[in-house]
């Protein structure tokens, strides 16, 4: 196939796509990238961080989303984030929409999660002979992968996927994120912060060796991945667990002053537990607010 230069958008991504992959899993995917095809030519796309562009979607409200049908989107619609990618239609006057209806459920296997993952496709488009999707995850953030890398889901698969729901957070705080990085990673912090998820001290006062932030959920179940770092220039934690494709992301979003940082939080699914997590990481919010801004710091200097 020719090599063109190509131009798309992706739908208010938070900087730019990235494929990173977690420091655990150096090897492997070191070992993978001799044995899985290259991404295709239009990215390979992995934002799962674009949590403003794409929050958490409960399984309920999958096929709510917005999306476009029946023909390209335009360049309006996919800043809205009802499609993910635009083509230029004066070089690529062929490239047409997919003859299938959006949105649609898949399954996808991610390999920097190391699931096979539930995704809501909401684009699928042929360009130069090429059959891209574009899609978002359930739990937030969106992606891209060839048609045959999707498998798409029917009724009765669909109908057999658990209930749940995520929990979303977003608290302003008054500080930059380096400050508020230090309170979501830094072991000394977790005593406090474990007051607002375990109040009985359930956990084992291991808890915090097996996790890179200071919260933990007692049912996620086995780790698959994990990743805390700066992401484009914004902190970000995304740590991926077996039960339920249980997933916590944590972002943080500095203006442009350095006096405030977004604290945005994406959780789940959870199940029968949904309003008693909803509670706790709204207070575990609070509490790292309090512990970040400068009011606070100045009362322990004083002590």
């Amino acid at each position: 196939m020719k090599m063109k230069s190509f131009q798309l958008l992706i739908a208010v991504c938070l900087a730019s796509c990235t494929t990173y992959s977690q420091d655990d899993q150096a090897v492997q995917d070191k070992t993978e990238q001799s044995t899985q095809k290259e991404p295709h030519r239009y990215g390979g796309w992995y934002c799962p961080d674009n949590l403003n562009g794409f929050p958490a979607v409960d399984i309920a409200d999958w096929d709510e989303v917005p999306v476009v049908n029946g023909r390209m989107a335009t360049r309006e619609e996919t800043q809205k984030g009802m499609s993910l990618i635009l083509v230029d239609s004066e070089k690529y006057p062929d490239a047409k929409a997919l003859d299938m209806p959006m949105p649609q459920l898949a399954a996808f296997k991610n390999r920097h999660t190391q699931r096979d993952e539930i995704i809501i496709v909401i684009q699928a488009i042929n360009v130069d002979n090429d059959s891209v999707v574009g899609f978002r995850y359930l739990n937030g953030g969106n992606g891209s992968a060839r048609l045959n890398e999707v498998r798409f889901l029917n009724d009765d698969e669909i109908a057999m996927i658990p209930s749940g729901r995520f929990v979303s957070h977003s608290i302003k705080i008054k500080a930059t994120q380096d400050e508020i990085w230090q309170v979501l990673t830094q072991p000394e912090y977790a005593e406090k912060l474990q007051q607002t998820f375990d109040k009985n001290k359930d956990l084992p006062v291991t808890w915090r060796i097996n996790t890179n932030v200071n919260f933990v959920y007692p049912d996620a179940g086995e780790q698959t991945a994990s990743y805390g770092d700066k992401l484009y220039g914004c902190f970000y934690v995304q740590n991926d667990y077996d039960h339920l494709q249980y997933t916590e992301k944590f972002l943080l979003r500095e203006n442009e002053e350095g006096n405030e940082t977004e604290l945005i939080i994406a959780c789940g699914p959870f199940a029968d537990d949904f309003n008693a997590q909803q509670n706790i990481l709204g207070a575990w919010a609070r509490e790292v607010k309090k512990l970040s801004e400068p009011a606070y710091k100045l009362e322990l200097n004083k002590e």
